[in-house]
């Protein structure tokens, strides 16, 4: 037993070592505040604007860029500007050795611009969400954010995705990911955020979020809450046309807004907006012509950005647009200039800015010569407004500093010695894709799938079932749909002698889209068992006259018809479940991605697997009993109603309610 006296020693050195411990993480702090603040000081207007850029280039001259050691254009055009950051995109990308030299050669092309005061490195930012919103075609696709609602550990689940997500781009080279979505989806017609929400529970997506991001965080990979403040009860894509919510400001409080303020109180380091309008909340403006009033998106407007974000929600980091180049900006007319010209877009900068924002996020894909030059004008004149006034010199220094303090947190800044290419390659090829990584997707997929009905226990499919006819979407599902059923087969969940034909109602190719054959209703009606897959994305999965719906619904009829029972398995938002109540059984996946990729086929390097779905694999293995359902609704699912005129549409009761979940005996 220590002696009073050694017990105090024991305590004295305990305090000297937390003490120092404090001074010397001040201290860090405090050098980082010095240095950025030098930097910023020595800066040109032209690097200070530059860095508050992000741009793209998918292509180059009508070509894919994935070596830009190939392009000198593009890389002469690179240095005209230091930009702060860089992000790729699907086109930029064909395999883990190939994306890990083309970041490096990125970063090392960027340390080569003449005439700045100092080489600061690239933001290299990437959509990689995990489920639809991928970029890494040879990485781990995850089960996407609803499914991860869905399950019964979620918070460990979002955890992991995170963890696995931000392993992957680290392995590769990025630092950062557009990443995670948290939009509260309490829209059903809501046709861009979907599945990309966690839930309509505005609690459960908070906590979800920041699980996310503190599994991102353990890769030293920056986190980016999007898209404030909320693109979740929305019926319009911001990619196409410019979204309103009609909602007050306290009603926004008590949903859209939570998790963003929980992200905030967690630390959040980088929030992106929302091209979206809130005429409740806004002022009112005049459009570029003179003469249209409306409202700005949130991405142009002080009142979102500095009045709600900063000033009431006490944030002070890193905001990034949503891409410029979207039709809620780029085609809407906003301020003066013609459309796609450096005016307009210079003068979109100058509300941007003005609004708090920090980072201008893709104005214009950089493809071209021309497109090169168009930076040049939007730089320069973006640094005629800072000299007239019309953007405040204190303004650009803001955001800078925040960029470059971001920077300074995750080392960007720190001299460090030259990377090993080759062993970042090797790295890269081992972990992105990793059986590990395909193995906890492939568990986390399982305890998502979600059952809401089974009638009559329809679910699981008798293994001695004579005739089963497994209806897809379209032709290319066959590929992941086969593959279950011969895994199915291996492990003596199906019988051998069942006859299983597979066939699609979908076929975007044709002139006439609906593919409904009589001898697929023959086949149908000759069937034990029906298994339908339904895919429902804003208010598409409504209407009476698609393919889908006449699809499914005439194999609802045929296979009743007969005698027969129809199994759905619904593969993106689970709202369809209302559309075809006729189904005996009901099986959410959450995903309906990538059915086309060969679960078997390896990635460029040959050490894993391409970005799958594993979501329809356990949803197959759940069918047929190789899988125990355990998923819960992470949503509210409206009824569906049928209007005077013949038209469905959502109710304002529901018909499943969230957390429900049936299991099976």
């Amino acid at each position: 037993m220590l002696s009073k006296f050694s017990k105090f020693i024991s305590i004295i050195l305990t305090l000297t070592l937390l003490t120092s411990t404090y001074m010397l993480s001040g201290c860090a702090a405090d050098n980082d505040e010095a240095r950025v603040a030098r930097l910023v000081k020595n800066m040109s207007l032209d690097e200070k604007i530059s860095q508050m850029i992000i741009p793209a280039f998918r292509t180059w001259n009508e070509e894919n860029v994935t070596d830009l050691n190939s392009f000198p254009e593009l890389s002469d055009a690179l240095r005209r500007h230091q930009y702060g950051g860089v992000i790729l995109f699907g086109s930029n990308i064909t395999g883990n050795e190939q994306v890990t030299r083309l970041l490096h050669e990125l970063q090392d092309n960027n340390k080569h611009i003449e005439g700045v005061s100092t080489h600061i490195p690239y933001l290299t930012p990437v959509d990689e969400e995990g489920g639809i919103v991928i970029r890494l075609t040879s990485g781990t696709r995850m089960t996407g954010n609803m499914a991860i609602g869905a399950t019964t550990d979620s918070e460990k689940n979002a955890e992991k995705t995170g963890s696995i997500l931000g392993e992957e781009l680290a392995a590769l080279g990025f630092n950062a990911d557009f990443a995670p979505d948290i939009d509260v989806n309490n829209n059903p017609s809501n046709p861009v955020i979907g599945t990309r929400s966690f839930s309509d529970d505005p609690a459960l997506v908070a906590k979800l979020g920041n699980a996310y991001a503190k599994g991102l965080a353990q890769n030293n990979i920056i986190a980016t809450y999007k898209h404030f403040p909320g693109h979740g009860d929305t019926s319009v894509d911001s990619h196409i046309g410019t979204p309103s919510v009609e909602k007050t400001y306290d009603e926004i409080k008590e949903t859209e807004l939570v998790p963003f303020k929980a992200a905030i109180e967690n630390g959040a380091e980088m929030i992106m907006t929302a091209h979206i309008t809130f005429p409740l909340i806004d002022e009112q403006k005049t459009f570029g012509d003179g003469v249209t009033t409306g409202f700005f998106p949130a991405t142009m407007s002080k009142k979102i950005i500095t009045d709600i974000l900063r000033t009431d929600m006490g944030y002070d980091g890193v905001v990034v647009t949503d891409a410029l180049e979207m039709d809620a900006i780029a085609d809407a007319g906003l301020v003066p200039g013609e459309k796609d010209s450096s005016e307009y877009f210079v003068n979109i900068a100058k509300e941007v800015i003005n609004s708090g924002v920090d980072i201008l996020l893709l104005p214009m894909d950089l493809k071209n010569a021309e497109a090169a030059t168009f930076y040049d004008e939007y730089i320069s004149g973006i640094t005629s407004l800072v000299s007239s006034g019309e953007i405040s010199q204190a303004r650009i220094d803001e955001s800078v500093t925040r960029i470059l303090s971001l920077k300074a947190r995750h080392g960007m800044l720190d001299e460090t010695e030259e990377s090993d290419i080759e062993k970042n390659v090797s790295d890269s090829i081992a972990i992105v894709g990793s059986k590990e990584h395909h193995d906890a997707e492939m568990d986390m997929a399982r305890q998502a799938i979600t059952v809401v009905k089974n009638d009559d226990r329809t679910l699981p499919v008798s293994k001695e079932t004579a005739n089963v006819f497994v209806l897809g979407r379209q032709n290319a599902d066959a590929t992941t749909l086969q593959y279950a059923i011969d895994e199915l087969k291996k492990g003596d969940y199906i019988d051998s002698k069942t006859n299983i034909n597979i066939d699609y109602y979908y076929d975007s190719s044709a002139d006439v889209k609906l593919h409904y054959t009589d001898e697929m209703s023959e086949k149908i009606s000759g069937s034990d068992v029906v298994i339908g897959f339904s895919y429902a994305s804003g208010n598409g999965a409504l209407d009476k006259t698609s393919p889908q719906y006449i699809g499914i619904t005439s194999a609802i009829n045929d296979i009743h018809a007969a005698g027969g029972k129809f199994i759905l398995v619904s593969e993106n938002l689970p709202y369809d479940a209302a559309i075809y109540k006729d189904a005996d059984a009901i099986v959410l996946a959450y995903m309906g991605s990538a059915l086309g990729t060969d679960p078997t086929d390896k990635t460029d390097s040959g050490s894993g697997l391409k970005a799958t779905n594993a979501n329809i694999v356990a949803a197959i293995e759940t069918v047929f009993g190789s899988n125990k359902p355990q998923g819960h609704l992470p949503v509210n699912v409206p009824d569906v109603t049928e209007n005077a005129d013949g038209s469905l549409s959502y109710s304002t009761t529901y018909l499943y309610e969230r957390g429900l979940g049936v299991t099976l005996e």
